[in-house]
């Protein structure tokens, strides 16, 4: 199970990189500053709707990929031939609601993350340029995030080496770079700053694919496993009753959650969902419907047992 959330935390990563590529790619500088110019600010950043729908196939892959492997899997052990059916009704809901969910949250964020930045721009009066400078900066960031490059930027062009100095993320290169300045009385060129915040932004960038990967990597795994024992236990394949599923509490320093710890080793069957020290239920690590405190960067994994 490691090993196959491994692989699908690695494909998840790579295609969330690539989705804020193709974003870029789309929406050059001169692009988002004559849209803005026009006073087009909800259409500002172009394709966010089919980059969604990307990595919401990226995401469906996954699922279908952990199905394919609870099956085989499944399929040693019941001496029987199981298969995951793609096209059962429920697999297919899930495919659809799954694409809808990753649009709407993910064009929502781009939107909030727009009106936001082109806020701050007016408040502090930059021209269309660049505020589409900013936005291009923000494309698959957070909120917090796109705020910290745009604060680099600023650090930056104000010559604020301390503030610029030793951040997370920010190249070793640049940093210095910056040590030596702070030595002397010389300033950097408008195209080193650029320089400079690309490598950070890209950092960002790779650093929220990691924790996307992890998270929707999670949900995904046990999403297409849960389905695969479902369609195998209506069809006759194996009797559900047999069928055992263990939380297994995975230690990662500080992202380690005692909830978590202490359901080690909680027995569930399949479709019942494990229980919460609180008193609140999980249906298993990464639940897109548990609070996020209990999801974001889990690294505990669910096992599965058949009794013979």
């Amino acid at each position: 199970m490691q090993d196959l959330l491994a692989l699908v935390e690695k494909h998840l990563g790579k295609s969330w990189v690539d989705v804020v590529g193709q974003l870029r790619d789309v929406n050059g500088l001169d692009d988002i500053a004559e849209r803005l110019h026009q006073g087009d600010e909800a259409g500002a950043i172009q394709g966010v709707e089919d980059a969604a729908r990307d990595f919401a196939d990226a995401t469906h892959t996954a699922y279908v990929d952990s199905g394919e492997a609870a099956a085989e899997w499944l399929s040693d052990k019941a001496d029987a031939v199981v298969r995951f059916d793609v096209e059962n009704k429920h697999a297919a809901a899930w495919a659809k609601q799954n694409e809808a969910d990753l649009v709407r949250e993910v064009t929502q964020e781009q939107r909030d993350l727009v009106h936001r930045v082109v806020a701050d721009g007016v408040a502090a009066g930059r021209n269309p340029r660049e505020v589409a400078r900013d936005l291009r900066d923000s494309i698959g960031l957070t909120d917090y995030q796109a705020r910290i490059v745009a604060n680099y930027r600023a650090a930056l062009e104000a010559g604020d080496w301390s503030n610029a100095l030793g951040r997370d993320l920010t190249d070793g290169r640049d940093d210095r770079t910056i040590q030596r300045l702070m030595d002397s009385d010389k300033d950097l060129k408008a195209k080193q700053i650029d320089q400079m915040v690309e490598r950070y932004r890209a950092n960002w960038v790779a650093f929220r694919a990691e924790t996307i990967a992890r998270t929707e990597g999670l949900r995904c795994l046990h999403e297409g496993t849960e389905q695969l024992f479902r369609q195998a236990i209506d069809n006759g394949d194996v009797d559900g009753d047999k069928l055992t599923r263990q939380w297994n509490h995975a230690s990662r320093g500080k992202n380690s959650r005692d909830d978590h710890e202490a359901m080690n080793g909680q027995e569930q069957s399949v479709g019942d969902p494990f229980e919460l020290p609180g008193g609140d239920t999980i249906r298993f690590p990464g639940d897109p419907d548990a609070d996020p405190s209990q999801t974001i960067n889990c690294r505990c994994c669910l096992s599965t047992r058949l009794a013979v």
